[in-house]
Formats: structure tokens, C-alpha cells, sequence
């Protein structure tokens, strides 16, 4: 089921239940048409989420997008403010163009040109809810690759996706809550620092063939998995590349927070 027919379905549903309680109240059932009202309207709500992540909705070809201009900045930093709900974050801007995300109610995106740096922030809603988020439920947003990035994102309960293998990506900071996500930092960067402050969540990090890797863990970090082929362990919580040092292309992983597990190779 799309999510407009979600939309229908769900207001369809809630309109008859006010008219049952008005109806109610017409029979001398009840007074008070609001506390009848109120539970049944949380209860379908509810169901309404439960419903969504049951039964995802059907991917949509030719989702209407939104497009920010470039307008000739020699750099762009990013700021994402989800509210939950599974999100993408990509390659693949438009020629010219800064971001390019899939539109829908609850998607606002604003940008201002600061000397040679574009600031760009986007605001998601929450794509699990009937009402809100794109055709398919998936935010998605895909970022330019012709200058360098910076990104910031903060998320609630949340299905997350960072692929950033094919961005110019200098520094990334991921706050989430409650959250399944999945990482791949910068392939062709000379240094990349991405930075993850995460509630109890799960994460796997795929650092791409060939690139060097510093990866820094908070104690109180219950399971990891830490491929030992690559990252040796170093001190308390520090894990390397043997050739960091040397490597043409590196990325330094900050992890910190309650993250419930870790898998990094």
C-alpha cells in the first residue's frame, strides 16, 4: 500500500470514529465526545505505526524530488534534522546542485551562500507516520560530489543509511537515538573525521578496500566486532590500519554513546 492510500485509509478510519462518538453522544451513550474521542484516536495511531512497519510501502519510480542550487560555492556544509523514519544520505546530486532529496510533507530544505560556502539544512518529518514523509517512506538525499562536504545530522528512532563511499566529505557528526545504522565513510579522502554520538543503537561501519582507518571507541560500548585483519588493537578502545600513517586516504571513527553494538570491517 502507497502512502497516500495510508493517508486515506487512516483519515477515513478517524472520521468514522467521530462520527460514531458523536453518534454515541446522540443516544445518550455519553457526554463527552472528546474522552471517547481521544483514546480511540491514539489507538489508531498506533495501529497506524504498527501497520507501516509491518508493511512497507511500495517503492515509487519518478518520486517527486526538491533541488538545491550549488550557486557556485567552492564548499557546502549539510545539516539534517530527521524525525524519524528510515533515511538515505548519498551520492548522486543533480549536475549543479548542492542536494537533491526526495519531497514530501514534513520535508523543509533552506540554504544561504556565505562567502564561498554554501550552508544548506534540511528538516524531515516523520516518514513513518501515514500522514507525513515521501511517496515510498524513505527519506532520501543525495548530495553533490563536486566540492567538499561537511555533514551534520541529528535523528530520533530511525533506519539509517550513510553512505558516503563517493562524497567529498571532510567531517561528519551523526547524533541518533534509537537506531539501526549503517556507515561507509569516504572513499578518496586524504583525511575524513566522522564522529557518532548514538542512544542504543545498532551500527555496522563498512570502510571501503584500501582505505586506512583510526577508530576510537567510549568505554560502555557492550558488543563489538572489529574485523582484526585490518584495525589491530592500539591502546584501550583505539584500533588501527597498520600503514595509517603512510596511507594516501584515511578516516578517523569517533564512537561514543550507548551503541548497543558495533561491527566495523
Amino acid at each position: 500500500m502507497s502512502s497516500p492510500q495510508r493517508w486515506l485509509l487512516f483519515w477515513g478510519v478517524v472520521l468514522i470514529w467521530l462520527a460514531l462518538c458523536f453518534l454515541l453522544r446522540a443516544l445518550e451513550v455519553t457526554r463527552d465526545v472528546l474522552g471517547v474521542f481521544w483514546p480511540g484516536f491514539l489507538l489508531l495511531a498506533g495501529a497506524g505505526l504498527l501497520i507501516s512497519a509491518l508493511v512497507p510501502a511500495r517503492p515509487v519510480v519518478g518520486e517527486e524530488t526538491i533541488t538545491v542550487d550549488l550557486q557556485g560555492a567552492r564548499q557546502v556544509s549539510v545539516d539534517i534534522e530527521h524525525g524519524g523514519g528510515p533515511i538515505e544520505v548519498t551520492s548522486g546530486a543533480s549536475p549543479g546542485a548542492a542536494l537533491t532529496a526526495s519531497r514530501g510533507i514534513g520535508m523543509k530544505a533552506s540554504s544561504h551562500l556565505e562567502g564561498d560556502r554554501l550552508a544548506v539544512k534540511v528538516e524531515c518529518g516523520l516518514s513513518f507516520l501515514p500522514v507525513l514523509g515521501p511517496e515510498s517512506g524513505v527519506w532520501r538525499l543525495r548530495l553533490t560530489d563536486e566540492v567538499p562536504l561537511t555533514l551534520s545530522m541529528e535523528s530520533v528512532a530511525s533506519q539509517i543509511m550513510l553512505d558516503l563511499q563517493n562524497l567529498p566529505v571532510t567531517y561528519c557528526k551523526l547524533e541518533a537515538g534509537a537506531s539501526s545504522i549503517t556507515l561507509i565513510p569516504p572513499a578518496r579522502m586524504a583525511n575524513a573525521l566522522l564522529d557518532v554520538e548514538a542512544g542504543v543503537a545498532v551500527l555496522s561501519v563498512r570502510i571501503p578496500e584500501g582505505i586506512a582507518a583510526r577508530i576510537r571507541l567510549e568505554d560502555g560500548l557492550t558488543a563489538r566486532t572489529i574485523d582484526p585483519n585490518r584495525f589491530l588493537p592500539v591502546a584501550r578502545g583505539l584500533y588501527q590500519s597498520p600503514n595509517y600513517d603512510q596511507a594516501a586516504h584515511r578516516v578517523e571513527l569517533q564512537l561514543g554513546g550507548g551503541i548497543g553494538s558495533v561491527h566495523i570491517h
